[in-house]
């Protein structure tokens, strides 16, 4: 067939579209059982997201102090990790550094001396530095902080720093920042400055005593002290060019409840807690220094260093990653209450970690806490304290893939 007859018997009739649209009460039902399903599911799904970030929070700070440790026997030079404060919150910590320890300082000229003396029968001693030699020192350019180690002559014993003693008498003078010197100390305004030093180890020391620590040093006629003798100041680590490493969000180390077992039974300090080093600002923390961990080039931990005080440790030193809810909401003595509901502590709820650092070889594990008793009326399972949530990383029981 042709023409017109052809194309009206050959055309083909439409199909119909079979789709339509969605009705808004439709919409409205799926909506509706979305958001049941959201509302059941999200609590459920919460306790397992915060779990997910404490054992990240965990594998960074492992890695970090793997990181620290691997630097220091790579360099041979002492390296460690810096655990920052917050400065709302000192006992809390949610970030970390990379430190080394500067070359040792032993004046700003070749051949710079000293004199030293005792003070009675004390550990205190006296060190006169000709300011010429020692001006990077007492303007702070290289600054040397209280709690810095100082040792005469190559003998490798240690003389901890105390401060300036500028008026003779045998006291540290006042000093805020607990660095000696300062950018305005007058350095052209006086020929010497005396240094205050207090014995760190055990041993007999060479240097003559003197019962008036106003009295003149040598070469004035009757004065006392020893001859001029070489000296180190071993000044504590400072940040090196590594980034820093920050926590996943609610994430904290807990430094109010780390430390070594000696803290946690004998109570001084009890952990790491910042010291209110001026009783008249009350709830103040003047100086929230950072706690840090040094390790030797041989792989140990050769110290701690925790605010003023530089000390070795033979012992474990456990680190408490927790959340930050369980923290105080204000650093204070005897601790606040937590800003959990349930009103645990960190070292109280199982479901966080312990760092726990070998001090002989240095290497660090992720270890769980441990629980002796139920919290009463519940069903949860606590420590009774901070001791016994301890065992298992006491035990160097690992956490098999964190």
């Amino acid at each position: 067939m042709t023409g017109w007859w052809a194309r009206v018997f050959m055309h083909k009739k439409p199909i119909p579209d079979e789709r339509r649209g969605v009705t808004l009460i439709e919409l409205l039902v799926v909506i509706t059982i979305l958001l049941i399903l959201l509302a059941v599911m999200v609590p459920r799904l919460r306790p397992m997201m915060e779990q997910r970030r404490i054992r990240e929070a965990s594998r960074t700070v492992s890695g970090f102090f793997y990181a620290a440790r691997s630097r220091a026997m790579e360099t041979g030079r002492p390296v460690g990790v810096a655990l920052e404060r917050l400065a709302s919150q000192p006992e809390a910590c949610i970030a970390l550094k990379i430190v080394e320890e500067p070359p040792p300082y032993a004046g700003d000229t070749l051949g710079a001396k000293a004199r030293v003396r005792r003070l009675g029968t004390s550990l205190r001693y006296q060190v006169q530095f000709n300011v010429s030699e020692v001006a990077s020192m007492l303007t702070q350019t290289l600054p040397v902080t209280v709690g810095d180690f100082v040792t005469f002559e190559s003998q490798g014993v240690r003389y901890a720093v105390l401060g300036l003693d500028q008026n003779g008498d045998g006291l540290p003078d006042a000093d805020p920042d607990d660095k000696i010197g300062d950018p305005s100390f007058n350095v052209g305004g006086t020929t010497v400055a005396v240094l205050l030093v207090e014995l760190a180890d055990p041993a007999d020391t060479p240097w003559p005593a003197t019962a008036n620590p106003s009295a003149p040093f040598p070469p004035t006629n009757n004065g006392v002290g020893s001859r001029p003798v070489s000296f180190q100041i071993h000044r504590r680590p400072e940040p090196s060019g590594a980034m820093p490493v920050r926590l996943p969000s609610g994430t904290v180390i807990d430094l109010a409840s780390s430390g070594t077992d000696s803290m946690a039974l004998q109570g001084a300090p009890p952990a790491f807690i910042p010291v209110d080093h001026d009783p008249s600002t009350a709830g103040v923390i003047e100086d929230p220094t950072p706690v840090m961990i040094l390790f030797s080039p041989e792989g140990r931990v050769s110290r701690v260093i925790h605010e003023r005080n530089q000390f070795a440790v033979t012992e474990p030193i456990y680190f408490l990653i927790g959340r930050w809810e369980r923290m105080p909401a204000v650093a204070s003595t005897p601790r606040g209450q937590p800003l959990a509901d349930d009103g645990l502590y960190n070292w109280q709820d199982l479901t966080n970690f312990w760092l726990v650092v070998n001090p002989n070889t240095g290497l660090a594990v992720v270890a769980p806490l441990s629980g002796d008793g139920v919290l009463p009326g519940t069903n949860v399972k606590v420590p009774s304290d901070l001791y016994i949530s301890r065992n298992d990383a006491r035990l160097m029981k690992g956490v098999g893939g964190r």
